[in-house]
């Protein structure tokens, strides 16, 4: 029973290795003589050969076009924040540590959505920041609606760019 999914098994990576390396069966016999050889490499290989290498051709280049395009549009972010504490009753900004992921100075810009229990958005704002290279700072986001500052429970920090 184990030996002949061995075999079979074998079989099928033989027949996917062919496939894939364009192997003809009829590439042996093609020193034939007359018509006879004609008409095996015409109707075997030839269209065999073709059928292949054009669905080849088709896996490849829309495995070769989708496996780059995501990495290379990931880049990092210039900069990364944690929140250190939000705002909230008695308390009317948002106090953040940003450090710079970049070896050059740059300045970026911090958004953050101030927002109640239910996660609805209650106020925004924004901090804009030079860093240099690889620095960390703190800094603080005031609310723009400082009445509002009882309801918010969650700061949540947008793209930094």
């Amino acid at each position: 029973m184990v030996a002949a999914r061995h075999i079979r098994l074998t079989a099928v990576l033989v027949t996917v290795v062919f496939a894939l390396t364009g192997f003809s069966s009829s590439g042996g016999s093609s020193g034939g003589s007359g018509s006879s050889g004609k008409s095996k490499s015409k109707s075997s290989g030839g269209g065999c050969s073709s059928s292949k290498s054009k669905n080849k051709k088709k896996s490849h280049s829309g495995s070769g076009n989708s496996s780059p395009t995501p990495s290379a549009s990931r880049t990092p972010p210039p900069a990364h924040v944690i929140v250190i504490s939000c705002a909230g009753a008695g308390k009317t900004e948002a106090t953040l540590q940003v450090s710079s992921n970049l070896d050059t100075q740059r300045s970026v810009r911090i958004p953050v959505t101030f927002q109640d229990a239910q996660g609805a958005g209650l106020d925004t704002g924004s901090v804009q920041v030079t860093l240099k290279a690889r620095e960390t700072r703190t800094v603080t986001v005031p609310l723009t609606k400082p009445a509002k500052a009882s309801e918010v429970k969650t700061c949540l920090v947008g793209t930094v760019d």
